[in-house]
Protein backbone atom coordinates (compact mmCIF):
# COMPACT_ATOMS: atom_id res chain seq x y z
CA UNK A 1 0.00 0.00 0.00
CA UNK A 2 2.81 2.41 0.64
CA UNK A 3 4.40 1.60 -2.59
CA UNK A 4 1.23 2.53 -4.54
CA UNK A 5 0.88 5.85 -2.79
CA UNK A 6 4.46 6.68 -3.55
CA UNK A 7 3.97 6.09 -7.25
CA UNK A 8 0.92 8.29 -7.36
CA UNK A 9 2.72 11.14 -5.66
CA UNK A 10 5.57 10.89 -8.08
CA UNK A 11 3.33 11.17 -11.08
CA UNK A 12 1.73 14.32 -9.74
CA UNK A 13 5.09 15.78 -9.05
CA UNK A 14 6.13 15.25 -12.66
CA UNK A 15 2.90 16.81 -13.92
CA UNK A 16 3.34 19.87 -11.72
CA UNK A 17 6.93 20.28 -12.89
CA UNK A 18 5.85 20.14 -16.52
CA UNK A 19 3.14 22.72 -15.94
CA UNK A 20 5.57 24.99 -14.19
CA UNK A 21 8.02 24.64 -17.06
CA UNK A 22 5.31 25.50 -19.58
CA UNK A 23 4.26 28.53 -17.57
CA UNK A 24 7.85 29.64 -17.31
CA UNK A 25 8.29 29.27 -21.10
CA UNK A 26 5.18 31.28 -21.81
CA UNK A 27 6.14 33.96 -19.33
CA UNK A 28 9.68 34.22 -20.66
CA UNK A 29 8.31 34.32 -24.28
CA UNK A 30 5.99 37.19 -23.40
CA UNK A 31 8.82 39.03 -21.75
CA UNK A 32 11.12 38.53 -24.72
CA UNK A 33 8.38 39.05 -27.48
CA UNK A 34 8.77 42.00 -30.06
CA UNK A 35 5.84 44.37 -29.44
CA UNK A 36 5.67 45.25 -33.22
CA UNK A 37 5.27 41.70 -34.32
CA UNK A 38 2.34 41.37 -36.76
CA UNK A 39 2.27 45.11 -37.71
CA UNK A 40 2.81 46.32 -41.28
CA UNK A 41 4.65 49.63 -41.53
CA UNK A 42 5.72 52.12 -44.17
CA UNK A 43 8.76 54.34 -44.12
CA UNK A 44 8.14 58.04 -44.72
CA UNK A 45 10.19 59.09 -47.77
CA UNK A 46 10.47 61.70 -50.51
CA UNK A 47 8.67 61.07 -53.76
CA UNK A 48 6.04 62.35 -56.20
CA UNK A 49 2.42 63.08 -55.30
CA UNK A 50 0.17 62.91 -58.36
CA UNK A 51 -3.48 63.71 -59.00
CA UNK A 52 -4.86 61.64 -61.88
CA UNK A 53 -8.17 61.53 -63.71
CA UNK A 54 -9.02 58.29 -65.45
CA UNK A 55 -11.72 57.94 -68.12
CA UNK A 56 -12.50 55.98 -71.27
CA UNK A 57 -12.88 57.75 -74.60
CA UNK A 58 -12.49 57.03 -78.30
CA UNK A 59 -10.19 57.86 -81.19
CA UNK A 60 -11.57 60.49 -83.53
CA UNK A 61 -10.38 62.12 -86.72
CA UNK A 62 -9.00 65.59 -86.13
CA UNK A 63 -11.72 66.96 -88.39
CA UNK A 64 -14.90 65.34 -89.69
CA UNK A 65 -16.29 67.78 -92.24
CA UNK A 66 -19.50 68.19 -94.23
CA UNK A 67 -19.00 70.42 -97.28
CA UNK A 68 -21.77 72.26 -99.12
CA UNK A 69 -22.34 74.99 -101.70
CA UNK A 70 -23.22 78.51 -100.58
CA UNK A 71 -25.75 79.02 -103.35
CA UNK A 72 -28.42 77.16 -105.29
CA UNK A 73 -27.53 75.85 -108.73
CA UNK A 74 -26.94 72.98 -111.13
CA UNK A 75 -23.90 70.79 -110.55
CA UNK A 76 -21.43 71.19 -113.40
CA UNK A 77 -18.84 68.70 -112.15
CA UNK A 78 -17.97 66.37 -109.28
CA UNK A 79 -14.21 65.87 -109.01
CA UNK A 80 -13.96 63.32 -106.19
CA UNK A 81 -15.22 59.83 -105.33
CA UNK A 82 -15.47 58.02 -102.03
CA UNK A 83 -12.05 56.91 -100.82
CA UNK A 84 -10.05 59.57 -102.67
CA UNK A 85 -7.24 61.26 -100.80
CA UNK A 86 -7.39 64.99 -101.52
CA UNK A 87 -5.20 67.95 -100.68
CA UNK A 88 -6.14 71.25 -99.12
CA UNK A 89 -7.25 73.61 -101.91
CA UNK A 90 -8.41 70.87 -104.30
CA UNK A 91 -11.65 71.69 -106.14
CA UNK A 92 -14.09 68.91 -105.27
CA UNK A 93 -17.31 70.09 -106.96
CA UNK A 94 -18.48 73.01 -109.11
CA UNK A 95 -21.85 74.61 -109.96
CA UNK A 96 -22.65 76.05 -113.38
CA UNK A 97 -21.38 79.66 -113.32
CA UNK A 98 -21.85 80.71 -116.94
CA UNK A 99 -24.24 83.57 -116.12
CA UNK A 100 -22.12 84.89 -113.28
CA UNK A 101 -18.97 84.62 -115.40
CA UNK A 102 -20.49 86.89 -118.06
CA UNK A 103 -21.39 89.44 -115.40
CA UNK A 104 -17.89 89.11 -114.04
CA UNK A 105 -16.34 89.92 -117.43
CA UNK A 106 -18.52 93.00 -117.75
CA UNK A 107 -17.54 94.13 -114.25
CA UNK A 108 -13.84 93.65 -115.05
CA UNK A 109 -14.25 95.74 -118.22
CA UNK A 110 -15.90 98.52 -116.21
CA UNK A 111 -13.09 98.37 -113.67
CA UNK A 112 -10.45 98.65 -116.40
CA UNK A 113 -12.29 101.62 -117.92
CA UNK A 114 -12.49 103.37 -114.56
CA UNK A 115 -8.78 102.80 -113.97
CA UNK A 116 -7.92 104.10 -117.45
CA UNK A 117 -9.97 107.25 -116.92
CA UNK A 118 -8.35 107.81 -113.54
CA UNK A 119 -4.86 107.42 -114.97
CA UNK A 120 -5.75 109.75 -117.81
CA UNK A 121 -7.01 112.32 -115.31
CA UNK A 122 -3.71 112.22 -113.43
CA UNK A 123 -1.61 112.44 -116.61
CA UNK A 124 -3.74 115.18 -118.16
CA UNK A 125 -4.66 115.62 -121.80
CA UNK A 126 -2.23 114.91 -124.60
CA UNK A 127 -1.00 117.76 -126.83
CA UNK A 128 -3.17 116.41 -129.63
CA UNK A 129 -6.26 116.49 -127.41
CA UNK A 130 -5.48 120.01 -126.22
CA UNK A 131 -5.14 121.17 -129.84
CA UNK A 132 -8.50 119.58 -130.61
CA UNK A 133 -10.08 121.50 -127.71
CA UNK A 134 -8.47 124.73 -128.94
CA UNK A 135 -9.87 124.07 -132.40
CA UNK A 136 -13.30 123.64 -130.86
CA UNK A 137 -12.96 127.00 -129.14
CA UNK A 138 -11.93 128.66 -132.41
CA UNK A 139 -14.79 127.04 -134.28
CA UNK A 140 -17.30 128.15 -131.66
CA UNK A 141 -15.90 131.70 -131.75
CA UNK A 142 -16.14 131.79 -135.56
CA UNK A 143 -19.70 130.56 -135.48
CA UNK A 144 -20.65 133.22 -132.96
CA UNK A 145 -18.89 136.04 -134.82
CA UNK A 146 -20.40 134.95 -138.12
CA UNK A 147 -23.83 134.96 -136.56
CA UNK A 148 -23.25 138.44 -135.15
CA UNK A 149 -22.26 139.70 -138.63
CA UNK A 150 -25.34 138.13 -140.14
CA UNK A 151 -27.38 139.75 -137.38
CA UNK A 152 -26.71 143.19 -138.83
CA UNK A 153 -28.22 142.07 -142.13
CA UNK A 154 -31.25 140.66 -140.35
CA UNK A 155 -31.62 143.87 -138.36
CA UNK A 156 -31.35 145.94 -141.58
CA UNK A 157 -34.06 143.78 -143.13
CA UNK A 158 -36.27 144.23 -140.08
CA UNK A 159 -35.83 147.99 -140.17
CA UNK A 160 -36.64 148.01 -143.90
CA UNK A 161 -39.83 146.03 -143.30
CA UNK A 162 -40.91 148.43 -140.57
CA UNK A 163 -40.06 151.40 -142.83
CA UNK A 164 -42.08 149.95 -145.73
CA UNK A 165 -45.01 149.18 -143.47
CA UNK A 166 -44.94 152.74 -142.09
CA UNK A 167 -44.97 154.21 -145.63
CA UNK A 168 -47.98 152.06 -146.60
CA UNK A 169 -49.80 153.24 -143.47
CA UNK A 170 -49.07 156.94 -144.07
CA UNK A 171 -50.30 156.66 -147.67
CA UNK A 172 -53.45 154.90 -146.46
CA UNK A 173 -53.91 157.54 -143.80
CA UNK A 174 -53.61 160.37 -146.34
CA UNK A 175 -56.03 158.66 -148.72
CA UNK A 176 -58.78 157.59 -146.30
CA UNK A 177 -58.28 158.52 -142.65
CA UNK A 178 -57.66 162.26 -142.83
CA UNK A 179 -60.60 163.17 -140.60
CA UNK A 180 -60.47 162.85 -136.82
CA UNK A 181 -63.32 160.44 -136.46
CA UNK A 182 -62.82 157.43 -134.12
CA UNK A 183 -61.30 155.34 -136.87
CA UNK A 184 -59.06 158.15 -138.00
CA UNK A 185 -57.87 158.73 -134.43
CA UNK A 186 -56.93 155.06 -133.97
CA UNK A 187 -55.13 154.97 -137.30
CA UNK A 188 -53.24 158.14 -136.41
CA UNK A 189 -52.18 156.77 -133.02
CA UNK A 190 -51.04 153.48 -134.57
CA UNK A 191 -49.07 155.31 -137.25
CA UNK A 192 -47.37 157.44 -134.62
CA UNK A 193 -46.39 154.33 -132.64
CA UNK A 194 -45.03 152.72 -135.80
CA UNK A 195 -42.92 155.77 -136.49
CA UNK A 196 -41.56 155.71 -132.95
CA UNK A 197 -40.64 152.04 -133.21
CA UNK A 198 -39.05 152.60 -136.60
CA UNK A 199 -36.82 155.37 -135.20
CA UNK A 200 -35.94 153.20 -132.17
CA UNK A 201 -34.89 150.29 -134.35
CA UNK A 202 -32.85 152.66 -136.48
CA UNK A 203 -31.00 154.02 -133.45
CA UNK A 204 -30.19 150.56 -132.06
CA UNK A 205 -29.12 149.36 -135.51
CA UNK A 206 -26.73 152.27 -135.95
CA UNK A 207 -25.24 151.65 -132.50
CA UNK A 208 -24.75 147.97 -133.28
CA UNK A 209 -23.00 148.73 -136.51
CA UNK A 210 -20.57 151.04 -134.78
CA UNK A 211 -19.89 149.45 -131.36
CA UNK A 212 -19.97 145.64 -131.80
CA UNK A 213 -21.63 142.57 -130.43
CA UNK A 214 -22.81 144.00 -127.10
CA UNK A 215 -25.03 146.51 -128.89
CA UNK A 216 -26.07 143.87 -131.41
CA UNK A 217 -27.64 141.84 -128.57
CA UNK A 218 -29.46 144.95 -127.37
CA UNK A 219 -30.55 145.84 -130.90
CA UNK A 220 -31.92 142.34 -131.44
CA UNK A 221 -33.92 142.37 -128.19
CA UNK A 222 -35.33 145.86 -128.85
CA UNK A 223 -36.10 145.07 -132.49
CA UNK A 224 -38.12 141.99 -131.49
CA UNK A 225 -40.21 144.20 -129.18
CA UNK A 226 -40.63 146.83 -131.89
CA UNK A 227 -41.65 144.28 -134.51
CA UNK A 228 -44.29 142.88 -132.20
CA UNK A 229 -45.56 146.41 -131.48
CA UNK A 230 -45.62 147.29 -135.20
CA UNK A 231 -47.53 144.09 -135.92
CA UNK A 232 -50.15 145.11 -133.37
CA UNK A 233 -50.36 148.57 -134.92
CA UNK A 234 -50.94 147.08 -138.39
CA UNK A 235 -53.63 144.81 -136.97
CA UNK A 236 -55.43 147.85 -135.43
CA UNK A 237 -55.25 149.84 -138.69
CA UNK A 238 -56.48 146.87 -140.70
CA UNK A 239 -59.41 146.49 -138.35
CA UNK A 240 -60.38 150.15 -138.88
CA UNK A 241 -60.58 149.53 -142.63
CA UNK A 242 -63.62 147.40 -142.01
CA UNK A 243 -65.33 149.85 -139.68
CA UNK A 244 -68.17 152.19 -140.75
CA UNK A 245 -67.80 153.96 -144.05
CA UNK A 246 -64.28 152.66 -144.44
CA UNK A 247 -65.55 149.22 -145.13
CA UNK A 248 -66.59 150.41 -148.58
CA UNK A 249 -64.30 153.32 -149.13
CA UNK A 250 -60.95 151.62 -148.50
CA UNK A 251 -59.93 149.81 -151.63
CA UNK A 252 -59.48 146.05 -151.48
CA UNK A 253 -55.95 146.45 -152.83
CA UNK A 254 -55.05 148.72 -149.93
CA UNK A 255 -56.50 146.25 -147.47
CA UNK A 256 -54.49 143.47 -149.12
CA UNK A 257 -51.38 145.63 -148.88
CA UNK A 258 -51.90 145.99 -145.12
CA UNK A 259 -52.31 142.23 -144.80
CA UNK A 260 -49.06 141.76 -146.72
CA UNK A 261 -47.22 144.13 -144.40
CA UNK A 262 -48.46 142.17 -141.37
CA UNK A 263 -47.05 139.01 -142.94
CA UNK A 264 -43.70 140.67 -143.62
CA UNK A 265 -43.43 142.01 -140.08
CA UNK A 266 -44.39 138.66 -138.57
CA UNK A 267 -41.83 136.87 -140.74
CA UNK A 268 -39.17 139.35 -139.74
CA UNK A 269 -40.01 138.89 -136.06
CA UNK A 270 -39.64 135.11 -136.49
CA UNK A 271 -36.29 135.49 -138.25
CA UNK A 272 -34.83 137.80 -135.67
CA UNK A 273 -36.12 135.62 -132.80
CA UNK A 274 -34.39 132.65 -134.43
CA UNK A 275 -31.26 134.78 -134.75
CA UNK A 276 -31.38 135.57 -131.05
CA UNK A 277 -31.70 131.84 -130.20
CA UNK A 278 -28.77 130.98 -132.51
CA UNK A 279 -26.57 133.57 -130.85
CA UNK A 280 -27.47 132.15 -127.42
CA UNK A 281 -26.69 128.59 -128.58
CA UNK A 282 -23.35 129.60 -130.10
CA UNK A 283 -22.44 131.57 -126.97
CA UNK A 284 -23.17 128.48 -124.81
CA UNK A 285 -21.17 126.29 -127.18
CA UNK A 286 -18.24 128.71 -127.01
CA UNK A 287 -18.30 128.74 -123.22
CA UNK A 288 -18.48 124.95 -123.11
CA UNK A 289 -15.52 124.68 -125.46
CA UNK A 290 -13.56 127.13 -123.30
CA UNK A 291 -14.45 125.19 -120.13
CA UNK A 292 -13.36 121.94 -121.73
CA UNK A 293 -10.07 123.49 -122.80
CA UNK A 294 -9.55 124.91 -119.30
CA UNK A 295 -10.14 121.51 -117.70
CA UNK A 296 -7.84 119.82 -120.21
CA UNK A 297 -4.98 122.25 -119.51
CA UNK A 298 -5.47 122.52 -115.73
CA UNK A 299 -4.12 120.28 -112.97
CA UNK A 300 -6.72 117.70 -111.85
CA UNK A 301 -8.87 118.94 -109.00
CA UNK A 302 -8.92 116.94 -105.78
CA UNK A 303 -12.69 116.55 -105.99
CA UNK A 304 -12.33 115.09 -109.49
CA UNK A 305 -9.64 112.71 -108.24
CA UNK A 306 -11.95 111.56 -105.45
CA UNK A 307 -14.82 111.04 -107.90
CA UNK A 308 -12.68 108.86 -110.18
CA UNK A 309 -11.34 106.92 -107.19
CA UNK A 310 -14.90 106.33 -106.07
CA UNK A 311 -15.76 104.99 -109.51
CA UNK A 312 -12.79 102.60 -109.31
CA UNK A 313 -13.86 101.44 -105.83
CA UNK A 314 -17.40 100.82 -107.01
CA UNK A 315 -16.20 98.88 -110.05
CA UNK A 316 -13.81 96.86 -107.85
CA UNK A 317 -16.66 96.08 -105.45
CA UNK A 318 -18.70 94.68 -108.35
CA UNK A 319 -15.76 92.53 -109.44
CA UNK A 320 -15.31 91.28 -105.87
CA UNK A 321 -19.00 90.48 -105.64
CA UNK A 322 -18.97 88.32 -108.76
CA UNK A 323 -15.70 86.71 -107.74
CA UNK A 324 -17.29 85.80 -104.43
CA UNK A 325 -20.36 84.38 -106.18
CA UNK A 326 -18.16 82.30 -108.48
CA UNK A 327 -16.18 81.15 -105.46
CA UNK A 328 -19.41 80.17 -103.71
CA UNK A 329 -20.16 77.97 -106.71
CA UNK A 330 -17.18 75.74 -105.91
CA UNK A 331 -16.47 73.36 -103.05
CA UNK A 332 -12.79 73.63 -102.13
CA UNK A 333 -11.19 71.14 -99.74
CA UNK A 334 -10.22 73.03 -96.57
CA UNK A 335 -7.84 70.27 -95.39
CA UNK A 336 -5.86 67.24 -96.49
CA UNK A 337 -8.10 64.22 -96.05
CA UNK A 338 -10.10 61.30 -97.40
CA UNK A 339 -13.52 61.51 -99.07
CA UNK A 340 -16.10 59.48 -97.13
CA UNK A 341 -19.33 60.40 -98.98
CA UNK A 342 -20.50 62.16 -102.18
CA UNK A 343 -24.18 63.14 -102.15
CA UNK A 344 -24.74 64.74 -105.58
CA UNK A 345 -24.38 64.00 -109.29
CA UNK A 346 -23.51 66.09 -112.30
CA UNK A 347 -26.56 67.92 -113.66
CA UNK A 348 -28.44 67.73 -110.37
CA UNK A 349 -29.88 70.92 -108.93
CA UNK A 350 -28.79 71.36 -105.32
CA UNK A 351 -29.69 73.86 -102.64
CA UNK A 352 -27.27 75.85 -100.55
CA UNK A 353 -26.08 74.33 -97.25
CA UNK A 354 -27.10 70.80 -98.31
CA UNK A 355 -24.18 68.44 -97.49
CA UNK A 356 -22.63 67.46 -100.83
CA UNK A 357 -19.26 65.98 -99.79
CA UNK A 358 -18.11 64.48 -96.50
CA UNK A 359 -14.47 63.92 -95.58
CA UNK A 360 -12.12 62.99 -92.74
CA UNK A 361 -8.91 64.82 -92.01
CA UNK A 362 -5.66 62.96 -92.71
CA UNK A 363 -4.00 64.78 -89.83
CA UNK A 364 -3.07 62.74 -86.70
CA UNK A 365 -6.04 61.36 -84.80
CA UNK A 366 -7.19 62.80 -81.51
CA UNK A 367 -8.96 61.25 -78.55
CA UNK A 368 -12.29 62.57 -77.35
CA UNK A 369 -13.22 61.76 -73.76
CA UNK A 370 -16.05 62.95 -71.51
CA UNK A 371 -14.73 63.87 -68.04
CA UNK A 372 -17.03 64.05 -65.03
CA UNK A 373 -17.75 67.54 -63.69
CA UNK A 374 -16.08 66.85 -60.32
CA UNK A 375 -12.86 65.82 -62.07
CA UNK A 376 -12.79 68.43 -64.84
CA UNK A 377 -11.81 71.20 -62.40
CA UNK A 378 -8.42 69.48 -62.08
CA UNK A 379 -7.83 69.17 -65.84
CA UNK A 380 -6.13 71.90 -67.86
CA UNK A 381 -4.78 72.12 -71.42
CA UNK A 382 -1.20 70.89 -71.50
CA UNK A 383 -1.67 68.21 -68.83
CA UNK A 384 0.26 65.00 -69.58
CA UNK A 385 -1.91 61.98 -70.48
CA UNK A 386 -1.13 58.24 -70.51
CA UNK A 387 -3.07 56.46 -73.24
CA UNK A 388 -3.88 52.77 -73.56
CA UNK A 389 -5.63 51.64 -76.73
CA UNK A 390 -7.68 48.46 -76.48
CA UNK A 391 -6.51 47.53 -79.97
CA UNK A 392 -2.85 47.80 -78.87
CA UNK A 393 -2.86 46.22 -75.37
CA UNK A 394 0.92 45.97 -74.99
CA UNK A 395 1.66 49.64 -75.61
CA UNK A 396 1.19 52.78 -73.56
CA UNK A 397 1.27 56.09 -75.38
CA UNK A 398 1.84 59.57 -74.04
CA UNK A 399 -0.17 62.63 -75.06
CA UNK A 400 -1.43 65.87 -73.62
CA UNK A 401 -4.72 67.65 -73.09
CA UNK A 402 -5.37 69.89 -76.09
CA UNK A 403 -8.63 71.56 -75.06
CA UNK A 404 -11.65 71.34 -72.78
CA UNK A 405 -15.05 72.23 -74.24
CA UNK A 406 -16.52 75.04 -72.09
CA UNK A 407 -20.06 73.78 -72.77
CA UNK A 408 -21.43 70.94 -70.70
CA UNK A 409 -22.57 67.62 -72.13
CA UNK A 410 -25.40 65.78 -70.38
CA UNK A 411 -25.14 61.97 -70.42
CA UNK A 412 -27.78 60.04 -68.40
CA UNK A 413 -28.48 63.21 -66.39
CA UNK A 414 -24.81 63.48 -65.43
CA UNK A 415 -22.73 66.51 -66.40
CA UNK A 416 -19.57 65.87 -68.39
CA UNK A 417 -17.20 68.07 -70.39
CA UNK A 418 -15.74 66.86 -73.68
CA UNK A 419 -11.95 66.93 -73.56
CA UNK A 420 -9.68 66.62 -76.59
CA UNK A 421 -6.36 64.81 -76.23
CA UNK A 422 -3.60 64.73 -78.81
CA UNK A 423 -0.74 62.24 -79.00
CA UNK A 424 2.05 62.35 -81.56
CA UNK A 425 3.44 58.83 -81.76
CA UNK A 426 0.44 57.02 -83.18
CA UNK A 427 0.68 53.36 -84.15
CA UNK A 428 0.20 52.13 -87.68
CA UNK A 429 -3.32 50.81 -88.14
CA UNK A 430 -5.06 53.22 -85.79
CA UNK A 431 -8.65 53.92 -86.82
CA UNK A 432 -11.34 56.41 -85.94
CA UNK A 433 -13.67 55.03 -83.27
CA UNK A 434 -11.15 52.84 -81.39
CA UNK A 435 -11.53 52.68 -77.59
CA UNK A 436 -8.93 54.48 -75.49
CA UNK A 437 -8.35 54.40 -71.73
CA UNK A 438 -6.74 57.64 -70.65
CA UNK A 439 -5.13 58.76 -67.40
CA UNK A 440 -4.69 62.51 -67.13
CA UNK A 441 -1.89 63.71 -64.87
CA UNK A 442 -3.93 66.63 -63.63
CA UNK A 443 -1.46 67.89 -61.03
CA UNK A 444 1.87 66.79 -59.59
CA UNK A 445 4.34 67.66 -56.85
CA UNK A 446 7.78 66.19 -57.15
CA UNK A 447 10.26 65.14 -54.45
CA UNK A 448 8.10 65.97 -51.43
CA UNK A 449 7.65 64.06 -48.15
CA UNK A 450 4.71 61.71 -48.61
CA UNK A 451 2.70 58.90 -47.05
CA UNK A 452 0.01 56.63 -48.42
CA UNK A 453 -3.53 57.96 -48.25
CA UNK A 454 -4.82 54.80 -46.51
CA UNK A 455 -2.60 55.37 -43.49
CA UNK A 456 -4.19 58.66 -42.50
CA UNK A 457 -7.18 58.74 -40.17
CA UNK A 458 -9.31 61.79 -39.55
CA UNK A 459 -10.30 62.14 -35.90
CA UNK A 460 -12.22 65.20 -34.67
CA UNK A 461 -11.15 67.07 -37.78
CA UNK A 462 -7.48 66.22 -37.27
CA UNK A 463 -5.37 64.00 -39.49
CA UNK A 464 -3.77 61.29 -37.37
CA UNK A 465 -1.32 58.45 -38.05
CA UNK A 466 0.18 55.65 -35.95
CA UNK A 467 3.94 56.10 -35.66
CA UNK A 468 6.46 53.54 -34.39
CA UNK A 469 8.53 55.11 -31.62
CA UNK A 470 11.10 52.68 -30.30
CA UNK A 471 9.15 49.56 -29.49
CA UNK A 472 5.93 51.47 -29.00
CA UNK A 473 3.21 52.80 -31.28
CA UNK A 474 1.86 56.28 -30.68
CA UNK A 475 -0.77 58.40 -32.42
CA UNK A 476 0.49 61.61 -33.92
CA UNK A 477 -1.25 64.58 -35.58
CA UNK A 478 0.17 65.56 -38.94
CA UNK A 479 -0.40 68.41 -41.42
CA UNK A 480 -0.92 67.39 -45.04
CA UNK A 481 -0.57 69.48 -48.17
CA UNK A 482 -1.13 68.40 -51.75
CA UNK A 483 -3.50 65.44 -52.05
CA UNK A 484 -2.84 62.90 -54.76
CA UNK A 485 -4.69 59.79 -55.81
CA UNK A 486 -2.39 57.50 -53.73
CA UNK A 487 -0.37 59.81 -51.46
CA UNK A 488 -0.58 62.84 -49.22
CA UNK A 489 2.14 65.43 -49.11
CA UNK A 490 3.34 65.71 -45.49
CA UNK A 491 3.90 69.30 -44.35
CA UNK A 492 4.67 68.64 -40.67
CA UNK A 493 4.42 65.97 -37.98
CA UNK A 494 6.65 63.40 -39.66
CA UNK A 495 10.26 63.22 -40.75
CA UNK A 496 11.90 61.24 -43.50
CA UNK A 497 12.55 57.69 -42.30
CA UNK A 498 9.74 57.57 -39.72
CA UNK A 499 7.90 54.24 -39.66
CA UNK A 500 4.17 54.63 -39.91
CA UNK A 501 1.72 51.80 -39.24
CA UNK A 502 -0.11 50.62 -42.31
CA UNK A 503 -2.07 47.79 -40.65
CA UNK A 504 -2.26 46.17 -37.22
CA UNK A 505 -2.42 42.39 -36.42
Amino acid sequence: MKIGKYKIGRVWTIVIVIILLLLAYILIGQILKNPLEGYTTEKVSAGDVVQEVTETGSVRATKDINLSFKSIGRVASINAVVGDMVKKGDTLAVLDSSGTSAQMQSAVAQLNTAKTQYEKLLKGSTPEEIQTYKNSVSSAENNLQSTYKNALNVLDDSYTKIYNAYNVVTSLQDAYFYTMDPQGIKVSQAATDMESNMKSVKNYLDAAKSDGSGDVDTAISKTILSLNSVYDDLRIIRDQCDQGIYYTTVAAADKASLDGQKTYINSSATSITTLQQNISSYRIALQSAKDTLAVATAEPRQEDIEIYKSQIDQAQANVNLYQSQIGDNSIISPIDGRITAVNAKRGEVVSYSAPIIQMLSSEPFQIKVNIYEQDIVNVDPGDVVKINLVAFPDQTFEGKVLSVDPAEKIVDNVVYYETTIEFPNQPVGIRSGMTADVTVEAAKKQNVMRISRGIVEEIDGKKMVDVVVGKKIEKREIETGFEGNDYYEVISGLSEGDQVVVSAP
